[in-house]
Parts: C-alpha cells; structure tokens; sequence
C-alpha cells in the first residue's frame, strides 16, 4: 500500500462517526475494493478490456484505501491528495488506451456511490438510532466527498498530461515522416500508412498560426477547416508552437472563419500527386511568409500573394514600379479604394458583381471608381495586366 500523501495531520479517530467509519472501512477494505471494481466496470465497461487492464484498475482502487481512512480522520477541513502511484499510473493508462476522460470520472464516482451506499447499509444494520445514523453520514460523507473530488482532480490532471505527451510524441513522429516526405527521402508505402494519407490525389496544403496561438486554438482551428471544408482526407502536424501546416484533398474552406483566436489561414494551390503534395506545400508556407507581413484577411491563397511572392526577391525594382502607376491611390489612407480596385479588376470590371462581394450598392461601386480614376496616374481598365500587377504589388509600395 502507499503512504498517505494527504498533507494533513492525522488523529486517532476520537469523533464516533469518524471511528465508526474507519473501523467499519478497515474490516471491510477487501470487500469494499471488490464492490467498487464490479461498479466501475459496470458503469465503464471501457477501461476493463484485458487482464491488464483488470490489474491495474484493482491496484489503483486498493491504493486509494489507505488515504480515504487518513482524509477521515484528517484534523483539518482541507484535503491535499497525492495520488498513489497505482492510481496515477491507471489514469496515465487510459490515456494511452484512448479511453475517454468523462469515463475517468465516472469510475470515480461509481466508486463513490459504492462507498456511501454500503456505510449506509452498514449504519442501518448496526441498529443505531436516527440521529446518531445522520450525524455519522453528514461528517463522514463531507470529508468523503472533498477527498474523491481531490482524487479525480488528480487523476484527471495525470491523464490531461498524459494526453499531452502522446500527442508531442505524435506530433515528433508525423513531422519526422514528413521531413523525409517532402525531402523525397521517405519511402511512399510507408508514410501513407503513418500518416493516413494517400498520394495519390490532390493535394491543397495550408498553414493555421497566430502570434499567440496555443495548440488548443490550432487543433479547434483545424477542425473547423474539416467540418467546413468535408475533405476525403486532411493531415496536420504542429508547426513551432504557434502554428499548424498540413494538407487535404478535396473540399471548399470558402466559409472558414478564425474564429475568436484570430488565427489565419493561408493555402496553396491544388496539385496532383507527391510532386504537387510538396508543391502546395511550398506555396503555403510562402503565402504564409507574404501574409503575415503584407496581406490582411482571415484566409489568404497563393493566387493572392503569387505576385508578391515573385517580386519578393526584388522590392528595390517593384516597390518604385507599382507606385509609379498606383499614385496617390498607394497611400494607406486609400485602402478601401485600393480593396475596391482590387476586386473590380478581379470581377472583369463588373460593378454589380464588385459591389456583392463588398457587400454594397452598384452606385457605391461606381462612385469608388471615378474617385480612383481621378487618383490613378494610368487609365482605368480592367484589360489592363499592368494595372492589375501594380495593384498586387502595392503593399510592397508601404515599406
């Protein structure tokens, strides 16, 4: 059995309600721990697949006997519980086994109900009168209840840590595999089978980060982009501790949204095969690289930052160029007008299309326009390459 860890100063139960119980627990501790085993497996058949499983679960209710009896007679109201290692070693086991925590807590209280059902039998068929049974109950039933409640706290916080440590391990492993996948090291067979992803499709990889990002917030992020996007498939590996790349094939993230973390989306272009899964994965972690520091928007493509990204390597020449044909339409203070010219260029000049994606009036649209003529150095028209290379490159015009 393991030592108290309870923190607490012990007495020699002196208070008959707290005799009554200890006296009562240690004539029965065998029986005890047996009721609370059939309960629990009877409540959560889950945690009780193997012989394994049936050891360690009995270890881990035989080591909270000893500390139960010492919260029962604990001097003071407070109850410090360090799990004994049987327990702790149970709770770390159903991590492992998958099993999920909401089963944790139910044997725990399966286990309690156990406890306070057969003191109770046992108060009753010791003929002892109404209010001597009441009072024994309420005091017993009181340190009882702060001592499981410490328990499962314990055990909930040794499994949540546990989960943590699977899923680095995880985490290690998969980007390990996909450092070789994208080195062209690996070998195909296998790292589908790690990863659970098939090559042989088309590949749209993406990048999820924030600067504050925690790995909740990213693995909440990720699977909004499943729900919205429905793919055949999607695999995401942690990238530093504020961000997330991965792939999928298939699907629409048009209604992805950040959420309230305020997290950013940024793809790549969809291609085929192992060649095109390396690919999209080049331009995502680029379109990630332009976004954070030229483009604003919870989700941004490499079709948006493509420009950018071939004139990021030579600002000194496109910075000046873009700002030669944007005027003072380059000036922060015009960057609705820019927005707007922006996406009347990418409608093929159609007000009333423009004016639905900014969610305004057609005439609000084209009062933008003549207010951007009047500022653009260079004719207004949607034909023209050179406008629309200019407007792509204007964030490089901002320093």
């Amino acid at each position: 059995m393991p030592n108290s860890g309870t923190g607490a100063r012990s007495t020699t139960p002196s208070d008959p309600p707290v005799a009554e119980f200890v006296t009562w627990l240690d004539q029965r501790v065998a029986r005890i721990v047996d009721d609370m085993f059939a309960a629990v497996v009877a409540a959560t058949p889950s945690v009780v697949r193997d012989d394994a499983d049936v050891r360690l679960l009995r270890e881990a209710l035989d080591s909270h006997m000893p500390l139960l009896r010492d919260a029962a007679q604990s001097a003071t109201p407070r109850v410090d519980v360090q799990l004994g290692r049987p327990a702790e070693r149970w709770a770390r086991h159903l991590a492992r086994a998958e099993t999920d925590l909401a089963d944790l807590v139910l044997a725990y209280d399966a286990a309690a109900d156990v406890i306070v059902a057969t003191f109770a039998a046992h108060l009753r068929e010791s003929g002892v009168s109404d209010a001597r049974r009441a009072d024994a109950l309420e005091t017993v039933l009181d340190r009882l209840f702060r001592y499981l409640r410490t328990a499962c706290a314990a055990a909930t916080a040794a499994y949540v840590q546990e989960c943590e440590l699977l899923r680095q391990r995880d985490a290690s492993d998969l980007r390990a595999v996909i450092v070789d996948v994208l080195a062209g090291t690996a070998d195909s067979t296998a790292a589908e089978a790690r990863l659970g992803y098939r090559f042989a499709d088309a590949h749209t990889a993406f990048v999820i980060w924030g600067s504050h990002a925690t790995s909740a917030e990213l693995d909440r992020a990720v699977a909004r982009l499943r729900a919205v996007a429905r793919p055949r498939q999607l695999v995401a590996v942690p990238d530093g501790p504020t961000a997330i790349h991965g792939w999928f094939s298939g699907g629409d993230v048009e209604a992805w949204v950040s959420g309230t973390s305020g997290l950013r989306l940024a793809l790549g272009s969809s291609h085929p095969g192992l060649a095109g899964f390396r690919a999209s994965h080049r331009e995502a972690a680029e379109t990630c690289k332009l976004a954070t520091r030229w483009v604003d928007g919870p989700v941004v493509r490499f079709d948006d930052v493509v420009v950018l990204a071939l004139a990021d390597g030579t600002p000194g020449l496109a910075a000046p160029w873009a700002t030669a044909r944007l005027g003072a339409l380059a000036d922060p203070a015009h960057s609705d007008l820019l927005q707007t010219l922006r996406i009347w260029l990418a409608e093929l000049g159609s007000p009333t299309h423009a004016a639905r994606r900014l969610t305004v009036h057609p005439n609000t649209v084209v009062k933008r326009l003549e207010r951007i003529a009047a500022l653009l150095p260079v004719p207004l028209d949607p034909r023209s390459a050179v406008l629309r290379v200019a407007v792509e490159l204007a964030p490089l015009t901002r320093g």
